[in-house]
């Protein structure tokens, strides 16, 4: 009988009357043949035919042929007889399966009673526990539990489709299935499976009930086509899903040409998803001060879901040796962080040669985020970066950290406590400089913070706000402890003696008014009072025939001092209107003067006891100082001062017809800010009116941003270039142009292939360009997101490069001019960077710079990559400068088999030294 395009419950849906069918599961004797190793031979349950014709009729099928051979009506009507004579012997029966056995499909389905068997034609999707069988033809013995599939031509394709076997977690397709459900044993000819990031391919198989795989003659491959570009060609080979393969004697297969020389006697290849454990291989090659080296050899080691750890060193055959250790650790919610720590033991040259260099050198990072909503009240962060002087010149593994001599660091804890203006943060700060071995550490510094408070301001306010209603102050307090010394000097007693130390009080109370209602009037009042420990009394020595450092009395010095100040400011608006119909309709001029007033007294008068005079040369003069003028917050001025500083700002907008606009029109902002300010001191002796500080802002096109400063003196200078009590007016000028800046860039692209939105430069800098899950390590590593985005370009050049951006290009100029005497210098470079994909495969990056003042081209980089399907191919190559150097790599693109590699390279350290 046939059942027309039906979806069925196989084995003639004989559940209903049993519940289930069930058999027994009994371990099969090794046999060569396939019935013999698929077959259960111990204690089979095999149904005799009339309890297959009973299961038979126990149900009705439907969509069956009333018009059915005489045969199969027999069987039904002796089925009706059967089933009530033999319902004893039928429950005692063993059942036939486990579970329910369903499916579907699209053609038909023929039951043989006779032979107790079922053939499934057309799409057959056969479901039972956690296995799924899809094939275009099944054949299932219901006597012997077997399960026969095949594919089948497809005429609109001419290919053969190919059966797709599902066990657990494992998918494999193949040519021919043959597959016994009571052992869960099966026979496979022209399998394919995918573990991982690997493909295997077996022409002759065999799986087990543990789900564990014997291949022989297969193949191992990374790449994704039928036809691979590449494959681990294997004699033999068993393969554990989810854990590793392990393989026999195999050799390497490119393009259909073996290459027997580079054959293993055996292989192992971990397939685990997530991490795991495990070795790393080392990488090699050469360096001409060093030697050949070894290095990045060792072992990871993931602990668990939280925190891991990686251990690599190295050496090289001229004595140098290196060691590093790098740990990641992660609470969801809570905080994230990382740890790497890199030693470096460094033999440069020959011994008792004047260039010989034996150092220790190493870098400690640290970096910790919390999250923003775990303990809102209270914060931690690190951002660590410490290293010995030498590491950048002699240990740096990469031009990033060899370019870069400045070194940052910073601790921070900060709390506030809720419904109350309190608040507190302490933090560490250390900086670096590679070049003169300087550093820098500030630690503790520690400030306790009042937000601003209205003291006069009425719980429950009634009626219009009164005046002193908007009188406020705020408080910091500051302690800190800063030290700046040479890196030899370190932690001894010269560090300790020059730290500066004190503690800052500052209280700033303000109000604001409205004059007129146009004009905003701000009084404000500053009191500032320092804590200091120790004080330095300097004295002349006839000697030295200068002033040197005298006594150093320790104790508690306050010192303070407060200023007064009132400010006004108002806005102007002018307007021009044009006609209704013209295309641009208006232009808006909007003018923010400001003016303020201020005043300090003279804290330098000797009834404060803040300064002193002492000998300044050998003709008896004296010059004024302060014992405290190395204090950590400095000291109250010296002088009175009361003056106006004055400022004006101005925007300019227009307005134009728009179609794209709902109203019809659009804003556009001509000039987004044009401001000038300076200053006038009423009791200097002279050279009161300060300098004329100019800034516009304005963007030339969209976005493309322009960005001018500029700073004009009013005075004249000398034949000396000092400044003299003359105004430049007399000479029929405003000032002197004693300064000017500005930079600006623009990138350019092209569309991406296949969407109509512009792609982005700095897409892939910037994190919104998506990365293969093989790269995802290297770019989410701490510390990659503070290298510059041109040494990101090239480390994704030299691992993978998008394709599918054709082209984009990228320059920034800057341009500096400096005169504040009778010499002037100009500064002016330009910098750009860009991509082309020459054709769909091939791929070109390329940065640089020219400097006009040296009239030179500053040192670049050229990559040329190759999209090889499966693999990668990349020449990196840094024409000029110190930095000249050049790699090429050509490797598999799939991390598991990140070692299957050729590269040639010039360390950018032997062009150092070779100059």
């Amino acid at each position: 009988m046939r059942l027309k395009k039906a979806k069925y419950i196989l084995l003639l849906l004989c559940l209903i009357p049993f519940g289930q069918l069930v058999f027994s599961r009994e371990r099969a004797y090794p046999a060569s043949s396939d019935e013999s190793f698929l077959q259960d031979t111990a204690g089979r349950d095999s149904l005799t035919e009339n309890a297959a014709i009973e299961h038979a009729a126990a149900d009705s099928v439907p969509g069956l042929d009333s018009s059915a051979t005489p045969q199969y009506a027999a069987a039904d009507s002796a089925a009706v007889a059967a089933r009530d004579t033999s319902k004893k012997d039928t429950a005692q029966r063993k059942s036939f399966l486990d579970d329910v056995i369903s499916g579907k499909n699209q053609d038909s389905l023929v039951y043989d009673l006779r032979n107790k068997t079922v053939y499934i034609y057309e799409k057959g999707d056969v479901d039972y526990q956690d296995k799924n069988l899809k094939a275009d033809f099944m054949k299932i013995n219901m006597d012997d539990k077997i399960i026969f599939a095949y594919g089948r031509e497809d005429t609109t394709t001419k290919t053969n489709t190919r059966p797709e076997f599902t066990d657990g977690g494992s998918t494999y397709q193949m040519d021919t299935i043959t597959y016994n459900i009571a052992t869960e044993k099966a026979r496979i000819k022209g399998v394919t499976t995918q573990d991982g990031e690997g493909y295997l391919k077996g022409s002759r198989v065999k799986k087990m009930p543990d789900n564990t795989i014997n291949i022989a003659n297969g193949k191992y491959t990374t790449c994704d086509l039928d036809h691979p570009h590449f494959y681990l060609a294997m004699t033999k080979a068993k393969t554990i899903p989810g854990k590793k393969v392990i393989v026999g004697p195999s050799y390497l297969v490119m393009e259909d040409v073996p290459i027997y020389f580079l054959g293993l006697p055996f292989g192992f290849f971990p397939t685990m998803s997530g991490r795991h454990s495990g070795f790393i291989m080392p990488t090699w090659g050469e360096e001409a001060i060093k030697g050949f080296f070894l290095r990045d050899a060792g072992y990871y080691f993931a602990f668990n879901d939280y925190m891991d750890m990686t251990v690599q060193g190295g050496f090289y055959t001229l004595g140098s040796w290196q060691a590093s250790l790098a740990s990641r650790y992660v609470k969801r919610y809570k905080y994230r962080g990382g740890l790497n720590f890199y030693f470096s033991k460094d033999i440069i040259g020959e011994r008792d040669e004047p260039d010989y260099v034996n150092m220790n050198n190493f870098n400690l990072q640290w970096t910790h985020q919390q999250d923003a909503k775990f303990r809102p009240n209270s914060t931690f962060s690190a951002s660590v970066n410490f290293s010995t002087s030498g590491y950048s010149k002699y240990g740096a593994q990469t031009i990033n950290d060899y370019l870069n001599t400045q070194t940052n660091s910073s601790i921070s804890y900060s709390k506030s406590w809720a419904g109350t203006p309190f608040s507190l943060s302490t933090n560490m700060q250390h900086s670096q400089n590679s070049q003169d071995t300087t550093v820098s550490l500030s630690f503790p510094n520690v400030v306790f913070s009042v937000s601003r408070v209205y003291p006069f301001r009425r719980k429950e306010a009634v009626g219009k706000q009164r005046w002193y209603e908007k009188i406020s102050f705020t408080y910091t307090g500051t302690l800190g402890n800063n030290v700046k010394v040479k890196e030899r000097d370190l932690f001894t007693d010269r560090m300790f003696k020059q730290m500066k130390n004190g503690v800052n009080h500052n209280i700033p109370i303000s109000t604001s008014l409205n004059l007129l209602n146009y004009i905003n009037v701000s009084p404000s009042a500053n009191y500032q009072e320092r804590w200091y420990f120790r004080k330095i009394d300097k004295e002349w020595d006839p000697v030295s025939r200068s002033v040197v450092n005298g006594d150093t009395t320790t104790g508690f010095y306050r010192l303070y001092d407060y200023s007064f100040s009132v400010s006004a400011t108002t806005k102007l608006y002018g307007t021009y209107q044009f006609k209704k119909t013209a295309a641009v309709q208006a232009f808006r001029h909007t003018l923010t003067p400001t003016i303020s007033f201020n005043y300090r007294p003279d804290f330098g008068a000797a009834k404060y006891g803040y300064y002193k005079y002492v000998q300044s040369d050998t003709l008896g003069n004296m010059r004024r100082y302060s014992p405290f003028e190395e204090g950590l917050y400095g000291v109250p001025s010296a002088g009175r001062s009361a003056g106006i500083s004055f400022g004006l700002t101005q925007t300019l907008e227009m307005k134009v017809r728009s179609n794209k606009d709902t109203s019809g029109f659009r804003k556009i902002k001509l000039i987004d800010n044009f401001s000038i300010t300076s200053s006038y001191n009423f009791l200097a002796d002279s050279l009161n009116l300060a300098p004329f500080s100019i800034n516009l802002r304005t963007n030339l096109f969209k976005n493309v941003g322009l960005n001018v400063n500029a700073t004009l003196d009013p005075y004249q200078i000398d034949a000396n270039g000092r400044k003299v009590n003359k105004f430049m007016l007399r000479k029929g000028k405003l000032g002197r142009l004693t300064s000017v800046s500005t930079s600006f860039g623009y990138s350019f692209n092209s569309k991406n292939l296949g969407s109509s939105s512009p792609a982005a430069i700095n897409d892939i800098n910037s994190g919104t360009t998506e990365v293969p899950p093989e790269y995802t390590d290297m770019f989410t590593q701490p510390g990659y997101n503070q290298i510059d985005p041109f040494t990101r370009r090239q480390m994704m050049s030299a691992t993978y490069y998008d394709f599918s951006i054709p082209w984009n290009f990228g320059f920034n100029y800057s341009f500096s001019y400096t005169k504040p005497g009778l010499q002037a210098n100009i500064v002016q470079t330009l910098g750009f960077n860009g991509s082309v994909n020459l054709t769909p495969k091939w791929g070109v990056t390329f940065n640089g710079g020219y400097d006009f003042g040296s009239k030179k081209i500053t040192p670049g980089t050229f990559t040329l990559t190759r999209d090889l399907h499966c693999w990668q191919m990349s020449f990196n190559w840094v024409p000029i400068g110190f930095r000249k150097s050049w790699s090429f790599t050509i490797n598999v693109k799939a991390s598991m088999l990140k070692d299957l590699k050729y590269d040639r390279n010039s360390s950018f350290y032997d062009n150092f030294y070779d100059n």
